[in-house]
């Protein structure tokens, strides 16, 4: 089992690094990724942190026993762009954290998509940010460019995000995806089953993000 988005005290998470990989070794979880917020959050990764953060990770993966990727989880911006610190990370998200118009919502995620490198789009539709009325033609937009793209869509059981309906125009499309808790508390770590079930279910042709590596 994998769990590809946890937070850590790095950014606006309560568990430390060597917390959050012992728990994820108690729950037999074969790989994690420590995703914190990227610099456009106050309390985010800047290259300082993200240096760091990432000694801990060697250090405790290595003690553990346990894969540990480096990530970071970037807002998308209103010009659709996401700023990285300067550092290396193994997997980078993208998403959206902020209340927008359902027109705003799809215009960031699809300008987002076609400007930038990066390997997974988050949280699609999360209600968290507020309602937006989903709209299947611009929904199959992202889907085409995800696929065109290469970027996987996250199954984010933190947010039950995105909404089966969404996924269900994703049942006959070869799309890559990952699956995560996002969780902010250690006791949410591996919090994921319900995820690859949905992935099973409405992604059989679909390629989880770390096969084939």
């Amino acid at each position: 089992m994998y769990d590809l988005h946890i937070h850590s005290c790095y950014s606006d998470g309560s568990g430390r690094i060597e917390e959050i990989i012992r728990k994820a070794k108690e729950a037999k979880l074969k790989t994690i990724a420590i995703v914190d917020h990227s610099v456009e959050h106050k309390f985010g990764l800047t290259e300082a942190k993200a240096k760091k953060r990432q000694e801990e990770i060697e250090r405790f993966s290595s003690k553990y026993d346990i894969e540990v990727l480096s990530g970071v989880e970037c807002g998308i911006l209103a010009d659709g762009e996401i700023v990285l610190p300067d550092f290396k990370f193994d997997i980078v998200l993208a998403s959206v954290h902020a209340q927008l118009s359902t027109d705003e919502y799809y215009r960031r995620i699809l300008e987002c998509i076609k400007k930038n490198e990066f390997d997974v789009l988050g949280h699609l539709h999360s209600t968290l940010f507020g309602s937006v009325n989903e709209d299947v033609e611009k929904d199959m937009e992202i889907i085409d460019l995800l696929s065109e793209r290469d970027i996987a869509v996250e199954i984010n059981t933190g947010h039950d995000a995105p909404p089966t309906s969404f996924l269900q125009l994703c049942e006959d499309r070869k799309l890559k995806y990952s699956v995560g808790s996002d969780t902010h508390v250690l006791s949410r770590v591996g919090d994921v089953r319900k995820g690859f079930e949905l992935a099973k279910k409405f992604l059989p042709k679909g390629k989880f993000i770390l096969d084939g590596r």
